[in-house]
């Protein structure tokens, strides 16, 4: 049975800070639809996140500190595929993101209130880079 719905899908509701695991297509529609619990909860969040890369099993962490929440890190993702990041560059070469739709997943890892300090943020960072294995041929961190 098929039911039509009576507004557009925006995305799932916020499933708390510790239950994110998103493909790039639900990211999409949440970042697109401007959802706004996921917006007001990860706004003014600093963080930690995972990228995978089902096709490649090739893992990418990042990071989220300044100005800039998790919220706006994860929209650079959605408007280019790779937001900025030289290795998922390189993987991202189709300008209609249908690599990213196809194969990326984002997961936070680690959440802080946006005054904690950036050094802990990019610390927290480097921890987590090494517990997927995310440097060398496993992943898709270069620095």
């Amino acid at each position: 049975m098929q039911e039509i719905l009576r507004e557009p899908y925006t995305g799932r509701q916020f499933p708390g800070y510790e239950d994110i695991d998103l493909s790039f297509e639900e990211q999409e529609t949440l970042v697109r639809n401007d959802r706004p619990d996921w917006k007001a909860a990860l706004e003014n969040t600093k963080g930690v996140y995972l990228i995978s890369d089902t096709g490649t099993g090739k893992r990418y962490v990042g990071s989220a500190y300044g100005d800039q929440g998790i919220w706006s890190r994860w929209c650079a993702y959605v408007a280019s595929g790779h937001g900025g990041n030289v290795e998922l560059r390189a993987l991202v070469s189709d300008p209609t993101l249908n690599y990213c739709r196809a194969n990326f997943r984002f997961a936070l890892l680690e959440h802080r209130p946006s005054r904690t300090p950036d050094e802990i943020i990019i610390a927290r960072e480097s921890f987590w880079e090494c517990i997927p294995l995310t440097h060398g041929a496993q992943g898709l961190n270069r620095n």
